[in-house]
């Protein structure tokens, strides 16, 4: 029983979360992101993004200055989905 439960958990967890990336994907698209970087510019570079938090503020910074109407969850949500792209940060809660 104890088996189904955490394997029930999992997959719910899973679904969750590759909804989370699919919104987050749509977010970054919609935005039209890829208009002005290369997924070069979302390689980790020694000085630039190197840990989450600097890219979350990236990620705001692209958006107030770019007028992207997301809000504060929006804007973590593409946060993650770059980072689980590309960075692979470890992610503080």
């Amino acid at each position: 029983m104890f088996k189904r439960i955490l394997i029930i958990s999992w997959l719910l967890s899973s679904i969750s979360l590759f909804a989370q990336y699919q919104e987050a994907e749509e977010l970054f698209d919609d935005a039209s992101c890829m208009s002005c970087h290369t997924e070069v510019d979302f390689s980790p570079k020694i000085g630039k993004v190197d840990n989450f938090k600097k890219l979350t503020q990236v990620v705001d910074a692209c958006r107030f200055s770019n007028d992207i109407t997301w809000f504060d969850d929006e804007s973590l949500d593409v946060a993650k989905y770059l980072n689980h792209l590309y960075y692979k940060f470890k992610e503080k809660k």
